[in-house]
């Protein structure tokens, strides 16, 4: 922990610890022992508070029932209830007669029966008012608004400046025989007279006349009533006074915003507590200044006795000062000129207690100091020396790492990598991934033992295969993501600690397999050519034959024969079959560029002869729509002929059961030709990609990658382009434009 008075001298901080060490013991001990009696003294007026309250408030609420017990015996009084029943039924003069005599029964047989009940009133069913005493007029409007069905008390009321306080209690009133509602009976409650009669029964001794609380009763509504001590004190006037009925200056004010319980720093004490009959809440106040005064004086005495006694122990720190500050303040400063350089310094020993120990310490410290920084001089000369050779080796060894072009990655004994340079980073990031995306190029002989027949775990073969510390060197082609890397694993020597690694060493190889896979293509395509030459070759001999022998057998035949028309069949497709076979043969052969006009709704047509076969086997459908009035271009039928078998073919080969559909149109000095099909469409990313030599979506060994490339190529040759329109799920355009020749 460090020290906060750290920047202090000691003879300060000396004195300041003894004259802290007087305040706590005096000042604070003192402080603490009033600070306690204060506590107790307040947490015992807080429970005789609270008894205070219980007993007033258990008064008032037990009066309050009472009063509304007798309320609701006025309402059961079977007269009451006749003559309610007989004023509904009655109207005119009849009326009268009842309701004089319902005013002279609750005026005379009632209200003199509670003395707290100021007035009573009948509301029925239809809502008029029927009090018993006329002159309450505007307690009359209060009461008309209260609810029938229920038992309800009323809110605080002040009807007049100079009128007591009042409440009401409403019960219903129902038939003799109960079955029906008649109306309500209100009872005007004066809240003085109810209060004194709650209070009389409490009996105050003088003691507690000096410390009489104040009452203060608050309704739902936000009203407060504060209740007189003079209700509280033993000389209170009885319930049935005057000065009790008139309220004796009883006052409603607005509810205040209180916390329970008060503390005495506030000047009161306090307690609420709640009067469960009505909903209403009573609050009990204290004066703490007159609860608190036996000890309100305690705490200043006890400051000033300490405040004399630390004055009088400060004298005793002349010593302290004279023999402990001093030789401390020289310690610190000789230490100082150590920390500057200087470990020549030593201090006086004046004396043999602790103090002159530390001092003879603290010079054999220096000698020692002095000595053992020349050797540490020399080290430091001599590592940093070691330190710089270091350096320039790791610079070395870094510098060739980064410059290699194949990836150098090494792994812990867990087969996490820890160094790597740029060009492992493709192979750091699949490692990380757990290795889902690393698959060997051929599967291995090592991958066919391991996984038997489930080939379809193969990345997780070639992970262990490679990047487990514990496996054999190897030396395999894998498939990281899109890219073919060749890859040379050796396991490392086992570290310090006995956990082993393994380096690898990668080179990035998709170029040349691409090439290589293209070249055995080319390969296969070029044999293919001459299989398909010599077979044209072969099968013009039997075609010529046929021919011959078809038109020798049309000229023997009577002109009326019905087997002209067989062998002009045979005729048909004896030329069907040799245009067939030459267009193979210039397709797969190909001939020197001729240069001339061309018809390209010829070329469709015939591009469409030479595809109908792969058209048919595919259950595919080829349209034309020739909107051109005409269709001359100039250049070489075989390269432009070329062009529509790659867009025609690409099309056809984008599902089962597609439907093809070529247009020629006019635009400027350019004929148009759009070739769409309802295929799966091209992904957006790669509208660029597919017009890239070697870049094809086919699985491998079945296309080049060269067609698109070729044919836009062609295109821009013969003055015109290649394009991709629109490019969807059920609409794919490809669009040529091909320079039409002057006329």
């Amino acid at each position: 922990m460090r020290d906060p008075l750290g920047n202090v001298p000691v003879r300060y901080k000396l004195a300041l610890a003894f004259v802290g060490v007087c305040l706590l013991a005096f000042g604070v001990g003192g402080y603490l022992v009033s600070r306690s009696a204060m506590a107790t003294l307040e947490d015992e007026i807080l429970t005789r508070l609270r008894f205070q309250s219980e007993a007033y408030a258990s008064a008032l609420e037990g009066d309050l029932r009472a009063l509304a017990q007798r309320a609701r015996d006025f309402a059961s009084d079977g007269h009451i209830r006749a003559q309610l029943e007989a004023r509904e039924r009655a109207s005119g003069a009849e009326r009268e007669v009842v309701e004089a005599e319902l005013r002279r029964h609750l005026v005379e047989n009632k209200l003199p029966l509670v003395p707290a009940f100021a007035n009573l009133a009948l509301v029925p069913r239809s809502g008029d008012l029927f009090p018993a005493r006329l002159a309450d007029g505007e307690w009359g409007a209060h009461v008309a608004a209260e609810p029938a069905e229920v038992e309800q008390y009323g809110a605080l009321l002040k009807l007049a400046s100079d009128a007591a306080p009042v409440c009401s209690f409403s019960t219903p009133l129902r038939t003799l025989d109960g079955t029906r509602l008649l109306g309500r009976l209100v009872v005007k409650i004066n809240v003085g007279v109810w209060i004194a009669e709650s209070l009389a029964v409490m009996r105050t001794s003088t003691q507690d006349q000096a410390q009489a609380p104040t009452l203060r009763l608050l309704d739902g509504s936000g009203q407060m009533l504060v209740i007189q001590r003079s209700l509280i004190e033993p000389s209170r006037p009885a319930p049935d006074s005057e000065l009790v009925r008139s309220g004796f200056g009883l006052q409603l004010e607005a509810a205040r915003r209180r916390e329970e319980p008060a503390l005495a720093g506030r000047g009161v004490f306090s307690r609420s507590l709640p009067i469960s009959a009505n909903g209403w809440t009573l609050e009990t106040e204290l004066d703490s200044s007159a609860a608190l005064a036996a000890v309100s004086g305690l705490q200043s005495r006890f400051v000033l006795v300490g405040a004399v006694l630390t004055l009088a122990a400060s004298l005793l720190l002349v010593f302290p000062m004279r023999f402990l500050a001093r030789p401390l303040a020289q310690l610190e400063r000789a230490a100082r000129k150590i920390h500057d350089g200087d470990f020549s310094t030593r201090v006086e020993v004046e004396s043999r207690d602790e103090l002159g120990q530390l001092s003879q310490s603290f010079n054999l410290m220096a000698e020692a100091v002095e000595e053992r920084t020349g050797a540490l001089e020399a080290s430091a000369r001599a590592l940093e020396q070691r330190q710089a050779e270091l350096k320039k080796e790791r610079d070395r060894l870094n510098a060739v790492i980064l410059s290699m072009r194949d990836g150098l990655m090494v792994l812990d004994a867990d087969g996490q990598p820890l160094v790597w340079n740029a060009a492992a980073r493709p192979l750091v990031e699949i490692a990380a991934k757990g290795g889902l995306e690393l698959r060997s190029h051929r599967l291995c002989q090592s991958a066919r033992v391991a996984l038997g027949d489930a080939p379809q775990d193969a990345a997780g073969a070639c992970h262990r295969c490679l990047f487990e510390a514990a496996a054999p060197p190897r030396s395999c082609l894998v498939d990281a993501g899109a890219s073919v890397w060749e890859v040379h694993s050796t396991p490392l020597s086992a570290e310090p600690d006995g956990r082993a690694g393994r380096v690898l060493v990668a080179r990035e190889v998709s170029d040349r397999i691409a090439q290589d896979e293209r070249q055995i293509h080319q390969e296969r395509l070029a044999v293919l050519g001459e299989v398909a030459a010599v077979v044209a070759h072969e099968l013009n001999n039997p075609l010529a034959a046929i021919r011959m022998f078809s038109q020798m057998l049309g000229r023997n035949l009577p002109k009326d024969s019905p087997l002209l028309e067989d062998v002009a069949v045979i005729e048909r497709n004896i030329q069907a079959c040799s245009r067939t076979i030459r267009d193979l043969l210039d397709y797969a052969t190909g001939s020197s560029p001729e240069v001339g006009e061309i018809d390209v709704h010829e070329t469709l047509e015939d591009v469409e002869r030479f595809l109908r076969a792969l058209r048919e086997r595919k259950g595919a459908e080829l349209l034309f729509d020739f909107a051109a009035p005409e269709a001359i271009v100039r250049g070489d039928e075989v390269q432009i002929r070329q062009v529509f078998v790659n867009l025609i073919l690409n099309a056809l080969q984008a599902g089962s059961s597609v439907h093809v559909v070529v247009r020629t149109s006019l635009e400027g000095n350019h004929l148009v030709i759009d070739v769409e099909d309802d295929g799966p469409g091209i992904p957006a990313e790669n509208y660029e990609a597919i017009f890239r030599p070697f870049y094809t979506t086919k699985p491998r060994g079945e296309g080049t990658g060269l067609g698109l490339s070729t044919a836009r190529r062609i295109t821009e040759i013969q003055g015109g382009g290649l394009e991709l329109v629109a490019s969807r799920p059920g609409r794919t355009v490809f669009r040529v434009r091909l320079l039409r020749s002057p006329s």
